[in-house]
């Protein structure tokens, strides 16, 4: 059982979307919305990684945080070299069939605790696609009653790559990403010994050579990723100070 998979990208038909955010602003309708994965994914993904018999669900309990709040608690549990190992979250009632969608946030939660879909989080608000007409793969949705209530169509917008499965020659390790920050900084940081300035000068040499992405987590990366910065280092052109004078730094 190699649980590093649980933390596995889906596939994108695998992923719900979401509205977030939506009103009327001077270009007209807009309309914001996240990524999340469904429960159902979640087990199939534990059945999966784990086998049927080695996982569980907790009961699920309802705790009063104060008077008249209640939080929905859930708990999933693998079974690790014999022991039951129990990762709990919790989620407050949601407006549509509150406890449903109260236990269902939970249990979504708890899955990112042991790494399932946690890579989601990364993701910040998208702009979906509007539109007044219908049409296949548009979703019907209506406006708040403060920005006139009126009705639209919208469009889940593309996973971008790195939110994507990729290919077992695609993948790199957490080892491979450290030797290129270390190459990086034997080479183009200088005598700069910040930490929060050398971890602002990678990710903007990163972002400089292949675009920006959560490139902290090595699960984010591919190979041509990994490969184009390696690349682009050998060729860098370095100061006296050893910082390269065509690649941005934090300073």
């Amino acid at each position: 059982m190699d649980l590093k998979r649980l933390a596995d990208p889906f596939p994108e038909d695998d992923i719900e979307w979401r509205i977030s955010r939506a009103g009327m602003g001077s270009r007209g309708i807009y309309c914001h919305c996240l990524a999340y994965i469904t429960a159902r994914a979640i087990h199939a993904r534990l059945d999966d990684v784990c086998g049927p018999e080695n996982w569980r669900n907790e009961p699920p309990q309802v705790v009063e945080i104060r008077a008249g709040r209640k939080t929905f608690v859930a708990g999933i549990s693998i079974r690790v070299e014999g022991e039951w190992v129990t990762k709990w979250d919790v989620a407050e009632a949601t407006d549509i069939e509150p406890s449903k969608g109260g236990f269902s946030a939970a249990t979504k939660r708890a899955g990112a605790q042991w790494g399932i879909g946690r890579y989601l989080y990364y993701l910040e608000e998208t702009s979906a696609e509007v539109s007044d007409q219908s049409g296949k793969g548009w979703r019907f949705a209506s406006l708040p009653d403060k920005h006139g209530g009126g009705k639209f169509f919208w469009r889940p917008p593309h996973l971008p790559a790195w939110a994507l499965p990729k290919e077992k020659e695609a993948e790199i390790t957490a080892a491979e990403l450290t030797a290129l920050k270390k190459i990086w900084r034997e080479k183009l940081a200088g005598e700069s010994r910040n930490p929060a300035e050398l971890r602002e000068g990678f990710r903007r040499y990163v972002v400089s050579v292949v675009g920006d992405f959560p490139l902290a987590d090595h699960a984010c990366w591919t190979r041509d990723a990994l490969d184009r910065c390696t690349s682009r280092l050998r060729t860098a052109q370095v100061e006296a100070s050893g910082i390269a004078s065509d690649i941005p730094f934090a300073r």
